[in-house]
C-alpha cells in the first residue's frame, strides 16, 4: 500500500520547528467553498497509510 511520503500533499516538518519529530509531516489539502479557498492541515507520519485524498507525486 502507498504511504503518505509518496503523496503530493505531504510536507515534512523542518528540523528547526518546535514540533519536529523524525518522519513527521503535515497533510495539506486546498478546499473551496462559496466564501473562497482555504487549506486543511493535519499531522501525519511519512510511513502512514494514505487517505482518500492521496495523489502520487510526480
Amino acid at each position: 500500500m502507498a504511504e503518505c511520503k509518496e503523496c503530493r500533499f505531504f510536507f515534512a516538518v523542518p528540523e528547526h520547528a518546535d514540533d519536529f519529530k523524525p518522519g513527521k509531516g503535515d497533510c495539506v489539502n486546498e478546499r473551496r467553498d462559496e466564501r473562497g479557498k482555504y487549506w486543511l492541515s493535519k499531522p501525519v507520519f511519512e510511513n502512514s497509510e494514505t487517505c482518500e485524498s492521496f495523489v502520487k507525486k510526480v
